[in-house]
This record gives C-alpha cells, sequence and structure tokens, in this order.
C-alpha cells in the first residue's frame, strides 16, 4: 500500500491524476505485487526502499538539496539490508538522474555523489562487517556461503553466481534439468514465457514501447525539466531491471520480477499520457495504433496461458483492443473519439493482471517459490512443476521447496521428547526442520541449512549436542540424501549415527533416539 502511494507521488506533479492514479493501479494490480504483499517475502519491503531512494534522488535533483540524495543513499542501504545486491536496480537511474539533471557544478556534482556513494556502501556494510567480525563460534553459520561469510555470500550466491551461473541448479531454480527443454531460458523474451509470463508479462509490451516513445521524447527535448528527471528515472530503471533478469543466469526465482513492476507502472503513465496527445501526424497515430494492437496480442498470449482464464473472456479483450487500435489508426473526427478508444485500450489490457490477481488472491501459497495466477498448460513449466510437488512428486523436490510434514505417530513422540533436550529433534532440509518445527512446538535443528548444502553443523557439534544431551533424535530423510550436492557434514553425521545409535521404523520413517 505504501509503494502504491509512492508510485502516485512520484508521478502527481508530471502527470494529470488520471494518469497517476493509473500509475499506481497497475502496480497494484500487477500479480507479483498482489502475490508477494501476501506472502512472508521481503521483496515488497525492497521495492518500498528502492522506491523511496528513486523519489528522494528525484527530489535532491529538483530541489538541489544534498540531504535529500543523501537520505536516498540510507533508503538504498536499508534495501540491500533488506534483499542485498538486487536493491541496487534503481541505483543507475538515480545516478544517472543525478549526473545529467543537477544544477550543481560539476566538482561539487561529483563530491555530492561521491559521498552519497561512501555513506551507501558504509550503510549497505554494516550488518555484514558485524557478522564477519563476530566470531563464528559466537554467531550462526552464514547460509549459502561455503566458508561462513557473509562477504562471500553477497558477493557468490547472491551476487555474481545469480547473474553469470548457467547450470541447472535444482536446489535454486528447483526445476531439475529432464524438465528443461533449453539449458536456458535467458533471452530478450524470458519474461513472457509460461514460467514467468503471469507474473510480470500482461503489460510488459505497452511499457517497454512507451519506454522508446519516452526516450524519444527525451532526446528531442520535448519535456520540461522536472518531467525529464521523471522519465530518464523510469526508463533507466526499466531498462536495467528488464536486462539483468532477462539474461541473468539460472539461479532466477519468479517473483524477482517484483523489481520490474514499480517501473513499468511509470513508464505506462507517461506512455499513456503521449497517447492522449498524440494523434496529430500520420506517424504518430500508426505508431500508437500499432503499439496497442501489438499490445492487446501479447496480452492475449498471456491468456492462453493456463485453463484458468475463461476463453471467451480472452478473445473478447483482444476485439476491444484490436478495434480501438484500429480507431486510432485512423484520424477522429472528434477528439472525445480518440480519448475514447484509448480508454478501451487501457482498460481491455488492464483486466488481464487484474483476473490474475484475483486467482492469486484465491490460492494458498506456500514453500519457497510461490506463483501467481494459474497452473500452466505447458508441461514443462515451474508451475507444472511444484504442482506434483505438493503431492510429493518428485519427494525430494518436495522436501527441498515446501517441506515434510511429521506423521502424526512422530510429531507425538517428538512432542514428548525429553524437556532437557535443547532441540527435540535434527532433520533436513531447512523447509523440513521447520514444517517440523511448526507441527511440534519444539526446537528442530536444520542439518545442512536452507538446501541440505551447507556444512552446518560440523559433525563435531553434533556430536556434542547428542552426547550431551542436547539433541533427542534424528529424523532421516531418505529422499534427500539422494540429490547430488548434499554437504559432506550431512553424510559425516548420517554414518556416525548409524554406527552409534539404533534405527527405529515409525510410520515407515527411519528414526534415531540419540538422547542417552
Amino acid at each position: 500500500m505504501a509503494s502504491t502511494l509512492l508510485i502516485y507521488r512520484v508521478a502527481r506533479p508530471h502527470l494529470p491524476a488520471s494518469l497517476a492514479l493509473l500509475s499506481a493501479a497497475v502496480f497494484a494490480m500487477t500479480p507479483i505485487t498482489v502475490l508477494l504483499a501476501r506472502y512472508n517475502n521481503p521483496d515488497p519491503l525492497m521495492v518500498l526502499l528502492m522506491l523511496s531512494a528513486l523519489y528522494a534522488g528525484i527530489r535532491a535533483v529538483e530541489t538541489d538539496r544534498s540531504r535529500l540524495l543523501y537520505l536516498g543513499a540510507c533508503f538504498l542501504a536499508l534495501g540491500f539490508l533488506t534483499k542485498q545486491l538486487q536493491a541496487f536496480l534503481v541505483l543507475p537511474a538515480i545516478v544517472l538522474v543525478f549526473l545529467v539533471y543537477s544544477s550543481f557544478a560539476w566538482p561539487k556534482r561529483l563530491v555530492t555523489l561521491l559521498f552519497a556513494c561512501v555513506m551507501l556502501v558504509a550503510g549497505s556494510l554494516a550488518w555484514p562487517m558485524v557478522v564477519e567480525l563476530t566470531p563464528p563460534m559466537s554467531r550462526p553459520y552464514v547460509g549459502g556461503s561455503a566458508t561462513n561469510s557473509m562477504l562471500e555470500l553477497t558477493l557468490g550466491y547472491n551476487g555474481l553466481d545469480r547473474v553469470l551461473k548457467r547450470e541447472a541448479d535444482p536446489s535454486t531454480a528447483l526445476i531439475p534439468e529432464a524438465m528443461r527443454r533449453l539449458d536456458t531460458d535467458a533471452g530478450f523474451f524470458r519474461l513472457f514465457n509460461a514460467n514467468y509470463g503471469q507474473e510480470i508479462g500482461w503489460l510488459l509490451v505497452p511499457a517497454l514501447i512507451a519506454s522508446i516513445a519516452i526516450t524519444v521524447q527525451l532526446v528531442s527535448g520535448r519535456f520540461s525539466r522536472k518531467k525529464s528527471i521523471l522519465a530518464t528515472a523510469a526508463v533507466s530503471w526499466l531498462a536495467t531491471t528488464y536486462i539483468v533478469l532477462s539474461f541473468m543466469g539460472n539461479s532466477f526465482h519468479s517473483y524477482y520480477t517484483a523489481s520490474l513492476a514499480a517501473p513499468l507502472a511509470l513508464c505506462i503513465g507517461l506512455g499513456a499520457e503521449l497517447a492522449f496527445t498524440s494523434g496529430r501526424t500520420v506517424l504518430s497515430r500508426v505508431g500508437l495504433g500499432l503499439t496497442v494492437v501489438a499490445s492487446s496480442i501479447f496480452s492475449h498470449a498471456m491468456w492462453q496461458l493456463s485453463d484458468a482464464y475463461l476463453e471467451w473472456l480472452g478473445n473478447a479483450l483482444l476485439y476491444a483492443g484490436l478495434l480501438s487500435g484500429a480507431v486510432l489508426l485512423l484520424p477522429a473526427p472528434q477528439k472525445w473519439i480518440s480519448v475514447a478508444a484509448s480508454w478501451l485500450a487501457i482498460g481491455s489490457l488492464l483486466v488481464g493482471p487484474l483476473y490474475c490477481s484475483v486467482i492469486t488472491l484465491s490460492s494458498p501459497q506456500n514453500g519457497s517459490n510461490p506463483l501467481s495466477g494459474g497452473v500452466a498448460r505447458n508441461p514443462h513449466t515451474l508451475s507444472r512443476f511444484l504442482q506434483g510437488v505438493r503431492v510429493q512428486d518428485p519427494a525430494w523436490a518436495s522436501g527441498l521447496a515446501i517441506g515434510n510434514s511429521p506423521s502424526p505417530a512422530i510429531a507425538e513422540l517428538l512432542r514428548s521428547a525429553d524437556a532437557d533436550c535443547t532441540w527435540a529433534a535434527a532433520t533436513y532440509p531447512g523447509q523440513t526442520a521447520a514444517r517440523f518445527q511448526l507441527e511440534v512446538g519444539r526446537p528442530i535443528m536444520p542439518i545442512g541449512g536452507f538446501a541440505a548444502t551447507d556444512p552446518s553443523p560440523k559433525l563435531e557439534q553434533f556430536q556434542q549436542a547428542a552426547l550431551t544431551g542436547r539433541l533427542c533424535y534424528l529424523v532421516e530423510q531418505p529422499e534427500q540424501l539422494m540429490v547430488p550436492g548434499n554437504s559432506s557434514e550431512l553424510a559425516a553425521i548420517h554414518d556416525w549415527v548409524r554406527n552409534t545409535f539404533r534405527a527405529e521404523n515409525i510410520d515407515g520413517v527411519t528414526v534415531y533416539r540419540l538422547a542417552l
């Protein structure tokens, strides 16, 4: 809600109230925005902080107040602490706007920007450095890193690996290689495909075309200085995010598209204003009409992704879009006709994301990869894969993506575990340990972290916890043990437990009593 209001506040000084509200509505109705707003995920907070940083940066340039740029750096540092490097997707837009439009002399401009960068780096690294300077035995293990390092996590797993890594990685992309038709789906049209189109693809075509039209207006100098600031920020933010998401590696979750919703909404608002003020020349009419036609066709393609969408409604909206595009191609005898056709086009395009968001609101979500909309028709898609995961097919992926719950007998056993045990049991991976803990109401030790790949706890730590009576049980997850890439510490722990303690079979699950 705060981000939606901020979209309006950013757009309103430069757009009519109706189009500023349109930008806010586009953001609020984007399916990935709706999904994450009701899910336990840090991305909505990151988006709010990115928008706050952009707003502060724009106001700093408009008012020539350096302290607003410094405030923007603080917001962006908090965004980094929320979701790490993904928050910096808006940084090029802020820097570009300040360098191009600031009224400061160049020496002061560069010094101000340098100081803001120092604040950004200092704020971003404050917590990671606290972690690094804390002795490893006095803090939790940094999940996702091989060396228990926050800086390694930032630059590796959450940094360059996300952008450059191409091999299929079930622990992050969740789709095994057997279900991939290509080694990677990275490319210019990635965000339109059946994995991500329902999240963000509905209005991408008009947003991208609008960004081109806005750039033409900027280059030709047809915008005022203040509108140029907003337009440059919106287009550069959209371009940066679109390129990174389209061409980054396979460690790509569909909800990363949330970072594209805000610049998309701003470009739609600016583009809509151009649509209402164009039509005076043959070239502008042809461009506008073809844009509406292309946008309607791509929107209709989104309607074909899932059986959850009403075919007749998708077809009706396509015809409405094509009709409005045809009207806009021709010189209107009266202005109200072209205005009505423009609003008809906008309305027909908005129905898709709104309908998808309604489906999203009615669909319970759990696990590490929530999805908008309906299950895709294409069998080689993430939604189809996760549909199988929810029914334990394949079982290893269910434990990784959603987590396995304990059977009633195991849950009762763990509830009645010795009260002196710090951990009622240990199991893996992290999602399964979490579901066990929620079910039994007792602490559960996750071996190997989120994906059972972290070298934590060490064998010696596990042995000490078991032999001193602080850990009662180990619950085996045989399907997870067959997944390549498990931590060597997990294998060592299992070997020690099997050779030291007696196994019990409870509801078909192997359980070891560790407390002596």
